[in-house]
């Protein structure tokens, strides 16, 4: 027998037995379904990431294990392994849903990776653009795609990667448009978005608006939204949800 026949006996073998232990068969087979539907979609997105990068001049496309990008391996339990680029189409919908004139906001995008988000937030006439990134490899790269981007449709040139960690950064003042991609696991999250809350709290009348988004869909990041004060959903989709403080929600549309 050949070792691609025998790799594919062990795998399903495996997927079987998986199978038979799982307590709830009908979940376990549609979650494999989802995984399996995104696998492909995925591969399909990761030529246009590389389209992207060669229009503007820059290096986004490729994913890299979150280790190699300095990210010590007792850190990375924070959220995902690997670094991966948000797709233009989920980024679109999502910025285009929260209906505000973003000319008067800051957009601050946690987890900034090698800097898509802020390329594609550049589109728009964001009054600045900040990138909050932990691992530093992926932070210098960013720094490098700042001075080397090109594009035609930019309306934003204050773009600023900024190395740190989410937790302990401080906002900036003025309006704010908080801007997340699945880069963390629940119960960070969750510390991120009440740290957030209470900032909120303390500046009332500053709009705050937050995206999170999630390139398979938002329910894998639990019950996070619940127990906030000041940032409520305001709009629920199946790859993003957005929140907002009081005078952010009367803004939105």
């Amino acid at each position: 027998m050949s070792i691609i026949k025998k790799s594919i006996i062990k795998k399903a073998r495996k997927k079987f037995l998986e199978f038979q232990q799982a307590d709830r068969k009908a979940y376990w087979l549609w979650d494999q379904w989802r995984w399996r539907y995104f696998t492909f979609r995925h591969r399909k997105q990761a030529k246009l990431n590389v389209i992207f990068d060669s229009e503007h001049g820059i290096e986004t496309a490729a994913e890299v294990p979150l280790e190699t990008m300095g990210v010590p391996r007792t850190d990375t339990v924070r959220g995902n392994t690997v670094y991966r680029p948000l797709t233009e189409s989920v980024f679109r919908a999502a910025v285009t849903a929260i209906g505000v004139d973003v000319e008067k906001y800051t957009f601050v995008d946690i987890g900034s990776g090698k800097g898509k988000v802020l390329f594609m937030a550049a589109d728009l006439p964001f009054k600045r653009i900040i990138g909050i990134e932990y691992a530093v490899g992926l932070h210098e790269v960013a720094i490098r795609n700042v001075k080397t981007y090109r594009s035609n449709t930019q309306k934003c040139n204050a773009i600023e990667p900024i190395h740190a960690d989410a937790l302990e950064y401080q906002l900036p003042d003025g309006p704010l448009v908080l801007f997340i991609v699945n880069a963390l696991e629940k119960a960070t999250m969750g510390r991120l978005l009440q740290k957030w809350d209470r900032d909120a709290a303390l500046k009332p009348d500053r709009p705050v608006l937050v995206i999170y988004t999630n390139l398979r869909t938002v329910s894998e990041v639990g019950k996070v939204f619940s127990g906030l004060q000041q940032l409520r959903i305001v709009r629920r989709m199946r790859k993003f949800v957005i929140l907002a403080n009081a005078a952010g929600g009367a803004l939105a549309g």
